[in-house]
């Protein structure tokens, strides 16, 4: 039976400090006594480890399964594979020091008819893929490796080559599609082709305790993303990565869904270094709704808090809240944006598009607040509503604190800061919004605390 999470729910965690911990997630899977030991079936973890043990790893967690499950034992070594498939009732187990080794032999990683084309996420196989299973596991002390430098030059090579950045192209490292009760806890996934962990069309997945990390130079590398999925818990993880550290996405709109398909998403206390936020988005047509994000510290960020939709690929996100949140040194604390448009690679590009007003954040471009009103669509308009942010702190180098950008068909409603605090060299912008404010202090270097941009309605 499908655990749920309710609005009633989130506020009273927010009232009581008691946040849904114990009550919901994935984290009681629970597996029987057998070990099948990788290295009983022939896998071996040499320091230089040349020949691939994918054979031998495949076996054991077949053999697991077909037992009726238990635990995949990968011991003390370096293990190099091509990609792994788990199944129901499966923990995968890497006790310390232990390393899975993704190959980089391309042609291994390519999905046809033959080649799992079900577990495959743009035309990929991911390393690890869990797919139609529930009761599974990933744990321990050891490491998952995607050996990604590989796989991000290619991706500057194309750059280069076409002078337009284009999508992803890169097999994901963790891939967990139309499953339920998945646990990650306690490993080390790094150096991923792309995003680290993915969930699409899921529920009741928990991840706590993990640290994910890859390199700056290492693009798109987002660390977890939920895709059209529910009752999802983030916890207690510490992330170091080149995009965001959290993508929440709605696809899809569902019928089975009314008040948006993905919901009840928990994130909580977890310690955020190098990255691009918390986020919602950039896909939000089907909707977002319930989700509690709390206690979290952020270091060094690029962003912090975002939510961000592009007209077309918009929706309703409501019932969002956010307390008890640090940064220091967060570029930029605060991004909630109907307008997420990458601007152009060439500078004279940009210039062109910003003719006439308009900005940039990041490696966004905005239109200027003159922007014509368009036809409201409810699949297809970003539409933000009930956004708390409460007990907020953010110090150090910030460029601005904030921005609250809606578009003129759809404004941005019921948006509430409550104890608010931020230092940064510029303050917050507001455009097509409503914002409610209550102790919203923001200590800037330079320019207005509050840009007021058209259709903007403060009060105190």
């Amino acid at each position: 039976m499908r655990k749920r999470i309710t609005l009633s729910c989130l506020t009273a965690c927010i009232a009581s400090l008691s946040p849904l911990s114990s009550s919901f997630g994935a984290s009681d899977v629970k597996f029987p006594d057998k070990v099948c030991n990788v290295t009983h079936y022939g896998a071996e973890g040499h320091r230089l480890q040349i020949d691939l043990n994918t054979t031998a790893i495949q076996q054991a967690i077949d053999d697991c399964a077909q037992a009726g499950g238990g635990t995949v034992l990968i011991p003390r070594g370096n293990y190099l594979t091509n990609p792994l498939f788990l199944k129901s009732n499966v923990q995968l187990k890497l006790e310390k020091d232990a390393t899975l080794v993704a190959s980089t032999e391309i042609a291994a990683w390519r999905a046809n008819e033959q080649t799992r084309y079900a577990e495959a996420e743009n035309g990929w196989l991911p390393f690890i893929s869990i797919a139609n299973a529930s009761n599974v596991a990933i744990t321990g002390e050891g490491t998952i490796d995607g050996q990604g430098a590989v796989w991000w030059e290619r991706w500057r090579e194309n750059i280069r080559a076409t002078g337009k950045k284009g999508g992803t192209d890169r097999p994901r490292l963790v891939y967990i599609k139309q499953s339920s009760n998945v646990l990650i806890e306690g490993i080390t996934l790094t150096h991923s082709p792309s995003f680290h962990i993915v969930m699409r069309y899921s529920h009741d997945i928990d991840v706590n305790k993990t640290r994910i990390l890859s390199p700056w130079h290492a693009p798109n590398t987002d660390a977890i993303d939920p895709i059209d999925s529910q009752n999802i818990r983030i916890t207690h993880n510490f992330i170091d990565c080149n995009d965001d550290h959290i993508a929440i996405k709605a696809e899809k709109p569902d019928s089975r869904f009314p008040d948006g398909v993905v919901e009840n998403i928990y994130i909580a206390n977890n310690t955020l270094k190098q990255g691009r936020g918390i986020s919602i988005g950039s896909e939000s047509a089907g909707g977002v709704n319930n989700v509690l994000v709390e206690n979290n510290t952020f270091e060094g960020s690029m962003y912090g808090i975002r939510i961000k939709s592009p007209r077309g690929k918009g929706g309703e996100v409501k019932n969002i809240i956010y307390r008890n949140t640090k940064m220091h040194d967060v570029e930029v604390p605060l991004v909630f944006s109907a307008y997420y448009k990458a601007a152009p690679i060439v500078q004279a590009e940009v210039d062109k598009m910003l003719e006439g007003g308009g900005f940039t954040l990041g490696e966004q471009i905005y239109p200027p607040d003159s922007d014509a009103k368009q036809p409201f669509d409810k699949y297809k308009t970003p539409h933000f509503s009930n956004i708390t942010v409460e007990n907020l702190t953010s110090t150090g180098n910030s460029k601005a604190a904030a921005f609250i950008i809606g578009t003129p068909e759809a404004p941005l409603s019921g948006f509430h800061f409550t104890n608010v605090n931020i230092e940064a060299v510029r303050g917050l912008r507001v455009r097509n919004a409503e914002l409610e404010t209550k102790g919203l202090n923001i200590k800037v270097a330079e320019g207005p605390v509050i840009q007021q941009d058209a259709g903007v309605k403060i009060s105190h």
